[in-house]
């Protein structure tokens, strides 16, 4: 579905991607995890087409997409829910749904699911995204993306700053994405127990490089927990 071949990044004469290389197959979570700094959001942002690379590539469903651009990228079929949310605070909740239409199929309309999936959104319609709460503002920028019908979701650390109940929920809906929907997801987080519960495939990056890489069951636990400890 996806693939990052030893994709370099750099911000000025600073290399923050040195040879970065994962997949994302149909149904499954990647996870990708490291400290602060490591470059797990830029690399997100380099599959998003928000970032140039200076070498390696970038393949979507057997094409090349190294060189097209973000709105390129989601009309393609990759939605993209960036760290921090980015919602848009001024704009009641059904005005951000309906700001992802612009990628979506033709004559697409916001996505009933969504609603079943985050109930509040519904309760919410009217209300402006800057009055929500984190935790709701989080589930709308996940719908928001949905609302474009991608078949790859990424997510950039849905639980940051997030209340327990509302992660337990993020969790669920991300597993029925996977499990019931086929979608590939590509999630960066910050808490290992979340990304070991819904993870197939985990990478662990150190220094802008891929340090361990495995199915949850193959991985050194001890090593996992090392490369992770500040």
């Amino acid at each position: 579905m996806l693939d990052v071949c030893a994709i370099d990044l750099s911000y000025g004469a600073s290399l923050c991607l040195r040879g970065v290389s994962l997949a994302v197959e149909p149904g499954k979570v990647t996870c990708v995890l490291g400290r602060n700094g490591v470059g797990k959001s830029s690399l997100l942002r380099s599959i998003m087409g928000l970032e140039r690379v200076g070498a390696g590539s970038i393949t979507w469903e057997g094409r090349d997409i190294t060189r097209l651009g973000p709105a390129e990228r989601a009309r393609a079929g990759i939605g993209y829910v960036p760290q921090g949310r980015e919602i848009f605070p001024f704009l009641t909740v059904q005005e951000n749904l309906e700001t992802a239409l612009a990628a979506a199929p033709r004559g697409s309309s916001v996505d009933a699911e969504v609603f079943d999936l985050f109930p509040i959104l519904r309760q919410f319609l009217r209300r402006r995204g800057g009055d929500l709460s984190g935790g709701q503002q989080q589930q709308l920028a996940i719908g928001r993306a949905l609302c474009a019908r991608p078949r790859l979701l990424i997510l950039d650390e849905p639980t940051e700053g997030i209340q327990p109940n509302v992660i337990k929920d993020i969790g669920k809906v991300i597993a029925h994405l996977a499990r019931d929907r086929g979608m590939g997801i590509l999630l960066v987080e910050q808490y290992y127990e979340f990304a070991r519960s819904l993870a197939d495939r985990i990478a662990i990056m150190v220094r802008g490089e891929v340090a361990l890489a495995g199915a949850p069951g193959e991985l050194d636990e001890e090593a996992v927990r090392r490369l992770l400890t500040v």
